[in-house]
């Protein structure tokens, strides 16, 4: 069962700045060859496209008592507290405070993010940090999922 699932999506003015940077190209070009500042505009778009979709393509899911966050698992069970991080916080966790052991999914257009602290000595990874829209609902869902598994079955 899904409790909660975003795309972290590139914003809007990423796009729009694609399609001036395109548009530029193509006009910067266009004394040349119609033909060739189309082609090149196009190509542009095509590969800035590509590399918006990878880059804000990464989902962030948690089901079934598991933390899939891109390359990111984390079974419930191995979660420990989680924080909400605002603007300054989580700046200065994915700076200054930031541990070399840590997992990070670190998206620069995101200013708000969560950290959740790896309670399993075993992964070796102090706390995992996200990037997220909606921080509020993520740590809810992490906690949930946390709660979830440390309660025995009946």
């Amino acid at each position: 069962m899904v409790i909660y699932d975003e795309r972290l999506s590139v914003p809007l003015r990423w796009w729009l700045a694609a399609l001036v940077a395109g548009a530029a190209l193509t006009a910067a070009l266009l004394p040349l060859s119609p033909v060739v500042a189309l082609a090149v505009g196009t190509v542009l778009l095509l590969v800035l496209a590509q590399a918006f979709g990878r880059y804000g393509g990464v989902r962030i899911r948690v089901c079934d008592g598991v933390l899939v966050a891109g390359p990111i698992v984390l079974r419930g069970e191995h979660a420990g507290a989680v924080e909400v991080l605002d603007e300054a916080a989580a700046f200065a966790w994915r700076t200054r405070l930031a541990s070399p052991r840590a997992r990070l999914l670190i998206r620069s257009y995101l200013p708000r993010a969560v950290r959740v602290e790896v309670a399993e000595p075993s992964l070796l990874c102090p706390y995992v940090y996200l990037s997220t829209r909606r921080p509020a609902a993520l740590a809810a869902a992490v906690a949930e999922a946390r709660d979830h598994c440390a309660t025995p079955a009946r």
